[in-house]
């Protein structure tokens, strides 16, 4: 059965080869270094990062981590409403930010 194919068949298979990378050269978006949300924006599910966000602090808030990593903070750093790693990040530069200055 081997023997019997002809060079037709390799140049078939490699046409089909040229057409699928120009289809992902041209159709597919690229990802590399995007962000989650920068993902839900290309793919047009919106929101779909910040409902896990969500999520994963309520989970946080009913097994008691948010209030366990409370608790472990020294006095005057943190807040406690800050729910996402963002809000957290923005916290503890501002709480960086003022050790600096020195107040």
């Amino acid at each position: 059965m081997i023997a019997g194919i002809s060079y037709g068949t390799y140049l078939l298979f490699g046409f089909l080869t040229l057409i699928g990378a120009a289809f992902i050269w041209f159709f597919v978006p690229e990802t590399k270094r995007l962000t989650l949300e920068e993902m839900d924006v290309i793919f047009g599910s919106e929101g779909t990062a910040q409902a896990d966000f969500e999520r994963m602090a309520e989970i946080n808030r009913e097994i008691g981590l948010d209030a366990l990593l409370r608790a472990s903070l020294p006095s005057g750093h943190g807040d406690a409403r800050a729910e996402t790693p963002d809000e957290k990040k923005d916290v503890l530069h501002h709480e960086e930010a003022k050790e600096v200055k020195g107040e």
